[in-house]
């Protein structure tokens, strides 16, 4: 049997622990908040457009794009690239999504990481090249055939030209 004071004292550390506990828990759609915020930053170029101020962020986005902007490759020369040189390691039923490619400039040669999204055996796949060089040469440093998405973290690692032996 508990004295009164002993059940006043655990039933305040219980409100403690309880108030701490929510205010963890509202801690966490602060940090999913970032989510909404980059949905609303897409919606956010369109005012940008009419607004002069924001036109120079509005600018180098769209100079990436077009054709020749990764060093003179287009997009979809940099995929096919990466797709031709990772084909035959792939199991036959292979299907790549080339509209999604993930294209990364690099710290070093070659400068351009290319990761398509591939789908292989019913897994998600990934085709994954370094190309440097131009498009009337183009230079292939690594291509790889994984039956699974790199994670974010050997994606910088190879941005930066680290772990590039297939090491995770």
């Amino acid at each position: 049997m508990r004295s009164p004071l002993a059940r006043c004292v655990a039933a305040s550390a219980l409100a403690v622990v309880l108030i701490g506990g929510a205010s963890g828990c509202a801690a966490l759609p602060s940090a999913s908040s970032p989510v909404p915020t980059s949905t609303a930053s897409t919606p956010g170029p369109t005012p940008s457009v009419t607004a002069p101020t924001s036109e120079p962020s509005a600018t180098p986005e769209p100079t990436q794009t077009p054709s020749g902007g990764f060093g003179g490759f287009a997009g979809e020369e940099l995929a096919q690239i990466c797709v031709d040189a990772t084909l035959s390691a792939f199991p036959a039923d292979v299907s790549f999504t080339i509209g999604d490619t993930r294209i990364e400039q690099r710290l070093v040669s070659p400068e351009w990481l290319v990761l398509v999204p591939a789908q292989a055996s019913g897994l998600e796949a990934q085709a994954q090249c370094t190309i440097g060089g131009s498009p009337s040469a183009p230079v292939l440093g690594m291509s790889s055939a994984s039956l699974e998405p790199l994670p974010e973290e050997q994606i910088e690692n190879l941005i930066r030209g680290e772990n590039e032996g297939g090491d995770r």
